[in-house]
């Protein structure tokens, strides 16, 4: 076997205990994507992988409700709606997504076989092919399901190849590796691979743990090779559809330079383009909004948009 521990990235702290017993009810994302990541509530028995040095793992059930779960579930799958990925509870759709697009976030009281962790993934597992897990562990988390669903996400972005957002003083030397938002002075926002449980967190390019200069596009990781996800080309989640609005943002007008819409709420929004990079990004009020594109006179974008309320996103061809 591989010695991938070089690979490993761990979360963070804290400690407590909660919750009651439930099965995981069978939630998807988005079903029609074959690239998916499955979060399994329901306790595992893990071997034959790198985690598996002191023999086999027997993971209890998350113990949480089943209220509790679908909470969790739909705050995690939020920060994927950008992308052609499906989250799902059901082991049938893991055991029938290609085995080189897939990976487990197993969601545990007890990680004391690893250590004082809130979570361990190796990154780049997603296109490993091997069955190796990523885990949450609840119990170091208070089972508060905030921090259990940051932890998971952020986890999930270790398995897809992304490493730790980082903060830099100006001589470029790592004041610490996991940025809570502090550099972010007019804003509460703060990066999801680095601290994410106490700021409004999202992915970001930004500075990461290889050094200062190293920029880390965290959207266009995902999206990219090798994992080949690509984006969401429709604005409907099937099936769900819980996270994203059809008329919350509609687009009245498109042309090279400039894209005109009517959101129904506030909210904040990202224009990328079609490889991830972020091309401009602010507040959008309620009513008529217009937004320069900064972008080649043919382009395709992708335009999310995300607030407490729910967020979306939605291909825009100029």
């Amino acid at each position: 076997m591989k010695n991938r521990l070089p690979y490993i990235f761990l979360l963070l702290l804290l400690h407590m205990h909660g919750g009651t017993s439930a099965q995981a009810p069978l939630l998807n994302s988005y079903p029609p994507a074959a690239a998916t990541v499955y979060l399994d509530f329901d306790g595992a028995t893990v071997e034959g992988t790198l985690w598996n040095e002191n023999g086999k793992i027997v993971a209890e059930p998350s113990g949480l409700s089943a209220a509790t779960i679908t909470w969790i579930f739909r705050k995690i799958a939020d920060h994927f709606t950008l992308f052609n990925l499906n989250l799902t509870t059901d082991p049938e759709m893991y055991a029938r997504a290609p085995i080189y697009q897939r990976t487990r976030i197993i969601i545990t009281p007890n990680g004391d076989w690893y250590g004082p962790a809130a979570g361990v993934s190796a990154v780049g597992s997603f296109v490993w092919g091997d069955e190796t897990p990523a885990w949450v562990f609840t119990d170091h988390l208070t089972n508060n399901p905030l921090f259990i669903a940051a932890a998971a996400t952020h986890e999930i972005g270790h398995t897809l190849g992304l490493q730790h957002q980082s903060l830099y003083d100006s001589y470029g030397i790592m004041i610490s590796e996991l940025s809570g938002g502090e550099n972010n002075i007019f804003s509460n926002e703060a990066p999801l691979m680095g601290v994410p449980f106490y700021k409004n967190a999202d992915w970001i390019k930004g500075s990461s743990s290889a050094g200062a200069a190293n920029i880390q596009n965290d959207t266009a990781l995902i999206a990219g090779a090798p994992n080949n996800i690509g984006y969401r080309k429709n604005l409907i989640i099937p099936g769900e559809g819980f996270n994203q609005k059809s008329e919350a943002v509609k687009i009245e007008t498109q042309q090279p330079g400039s894209i005109g819409l009517n959101s129904t709420g506030e909210y904040a929004y990202r224009l990328f383009d079609i490889t991830g990079r972020l091309l401009t990004e602010g507040p959008l009020r309620k009513g008529w909004n217009q937004i320069q594109a900064n972008s080649a006179a043919k382009a395709v974008l992708v335009l999310q948009w995300y607030s407490e309320e729910g967020s979306g996103s939605q291909k825009i061809v100029l």
